[in-house]
């Protein structure tokens, strides 16, 4: 009776043994599983941050291009306007000494 006991005893304890590990290894499981889903969403992420940062770096030089582009035009514009001043002074210059 006392060896029939402690056989049930050890099936009973490698049973609770068993189950034990079947749930810790099912929770290992879906860590593994949301390890993975989260490593593959943060390679993800990190392509879209390089794709904006990219862009933004695109933009930028872009926005530069055009600043420069305006500002040589603007320099144009005021070297034939100082042009044309210096001239208007001339004709009146011209004017004021003839009177």
């Amino acid at each position: 009776m006392t060896l029939e006991l402690a056989e049930t005893i050890i099936g009973i304890s490698g049973g609770i043994i068993g189950l034990l590990l079947l749930i810790l290894g099912y929770f290992l499981k879906i860590i593994h599983n949301d390890t993975k889903k989260a490593i593959e969403e943060v390679g993800k992420n990190k392509g879209r941050i390089e794709l904006v940062e990219q862009q933004l770096n695109s933009d930028v030089k872009r926005l530069e291009q055009t600043t420069q582009l305006e500002l040589r035009t603007l320099a144009q514009t005021v070297n034939k306007l100082s042009a044309s001043v210096d001239q208007l002074v001339q004709i009146q210059l011209g004017l004021a000494s003839r009177s």
